[in-house]
């Protein structure tokens, strides 16, 4: 009995991952965007954990699930997507992934294909050296990952 509980678990843990790899592939696709990228900017984020939570982040704000969502920015989101909160962030992978995704295409939109626009997705606009700084060493970080993939 044991071993088929163990085994029914472990099917699960594999059908989980093949599920989540489909989400940033079809997220990836639907944004134009390497799904290997958002699969680094996830690992980066929150190592796959769409249960993180994050409430360290400037200015007193709050970054959900496993692309780090942060609260700010949920808050405009809410404006085009009313329905959009952080309990369906944390309850649907996908859709966490989804919206991770279309942040980073809206700063691909802005400001070019460029590690500038990767690094706008952790670290913000801000043009303070820190922030310029942060945003250098976050796509570098997420090159990396990127690389390893």
């Amino acid at each position: 009995m044991v071993s088929k509980i163990a085994g029914a678990a472990l099917l699960l843990a594999i059908m989980s991952n093949y599920a989540l790899a489909d989400c940033f592939d079809r997220a990836g696709s639907y944004y134009s965007i390497d799904p290997d990228y958002l699969r680094a900017i996830s690992w980066q984020e929150s190592r796959f954990n769409n249960a993180a939570i994050n409430g360290k982040s400037a200015g007193g704000t709050t970054d959900y699930c496993m692309m780090q969502i942060n609260s700010r920015t949920l808050a405009d989101l809410r404006r085009e997507y009313p329905s959009l909160n952080k309990d369906k962030l944390y309850s649907s992978p996908c859709l966490c992934i989804h919206v991770g995704a279309m942040l980073l295409r809206r700063n691909f939109n802005k400001y070019g294909l460029s590690w500038l626009a990767v690094g706008m997705y952790n670290a913000g606009m801000s043009n303070k050296q820190t922030s310029v700084q942060n945003r250098y060493n976050y796509a570098m970080l997420i090159n990396d990952h990127y690389k390893k993939n």
